[in-house]
C-alpha cells in the first residue's frame, strides 16, 4: 500500500510508513501512532483546528489503514472519469461546485456497476459507458446526521460514443451536466473539491 491522502475539506492527512523528521516538519504535523483511541481523539483535534495537514506516520500501512476506518463510519464509493470521441470529459454541477458523477455502491454491487450506474443516473444516460481503466482511488471526509464518515472513491475512466442529450439528476441537487474540452478544464479545476482536483490531474498530465 501506497502513502494515502485523507482531505478533510481543503486540508489533508497523509497516512505514511516513511519516518518524518520533525525538524523538517511543524512538530504538531506530524503524529506517530500508537492506538485506535488515541489515533481518534488526534483525528478529531485535526478537523477542529485550523492546522492544513497532518502526517500519520506508522510502519505498517495497512494496519494503520484498518485503524484509521474505526474511528469513521467507512462507506466505499465508485465515480467515473468519462470522455467522449472527441476528448471531452464529463462534468457535473453540484451544490455549487463542479465535480464528476460518483456515490456509493448498493449492497452487492461491485465498484465498477457503481461507477457506471451513477455516471448514467446523476447525467441522464440511457445508453451505458464502457469502462475503460481503474484510474485511481480518492478519500474524503465529512459530518452527515451527526456521523463521522470517511468515504473511499474508487475512479475508473470511461469511454461513452453516444449523443443523448445530458440530463442532470436535480433530485439529487446536480443542475449541470456538460462536457468539458480538456483545454477548458481549468474553469473546473479553480471551482471544485481537492480530492476532485487529484482525479482530474491524473488525466491532464
Amino acid at each position: 500500500m501506497k502513502n494515502i491522502k485523507i482531505f478533510f475539506n481543503d486540508r489533508f492527512a497523509v497516512l505514511t510508513d516513511n519516518e518524518i523528521e520533525n525538524s523538517t516538519k511543524n512538530c504538531k504535523e506530524v503524529y506517530r501512532f500508537e492506538n485506535q483511541l488515541a489515533l481518534d481523539r488526534r483525528l478529531k483535534m485535526f478537523e477542529q483546528s485550523d492546522d492544513k495537514k497532518l502526517y500519520i506516520v506508522h510502519c505498517d500501512l495497512d494496519d494503520l489503514f484498518e485503524n484509521i476506518k474505526k474511528c469513521f463510519k467507512y462507506l466505499e464509493a465508485a465515480g467515473g472519469v468519462v470522455m467522449d470521441s472527441d476528448g471531452r470529459v464529463l462534468i457535473i454541477r453540484r451544490l455549487g461546485k463542479w465535480d464528476l458523477p460518483k456515490g456509493k455502491a448498493e449492497k452487492g454491487e461491485s465498484l465498477q456497476n457503481t461507477a457506471i450506474r451513477e455516471v448514467m443516473e446523476e447525467c441522464g444516460l440511457s445508453k451505458m459507458p464502457e469502462i475503460t481503466d481503474e484510474l485511481t482511488n480518492t478519500y474524503h471526509t465529512y459530518r452527515q446526521n451527526g456521523k463521522y464518515i470517511l468515504k473511499r472513491t474508487t475512479w475508473y475512466t470511461m469511454y461513452y460514443d453516444g449523443n443523448e442529450k445530458l440530463k442532470p439528476q436535480y433530485s439529487e441537487n446536480i443542475t449541470i451536466a456538460e462536457w468539458f474540452p480538456k483545454n477548458d478544464l481549468d474553469i473546473v479545476m479553480k471551482d471544485t473539491y481537492q480530492s476532485i482536483k487529484q482525479v482530474l490531474l491524473t488525466i491532464i498530465n
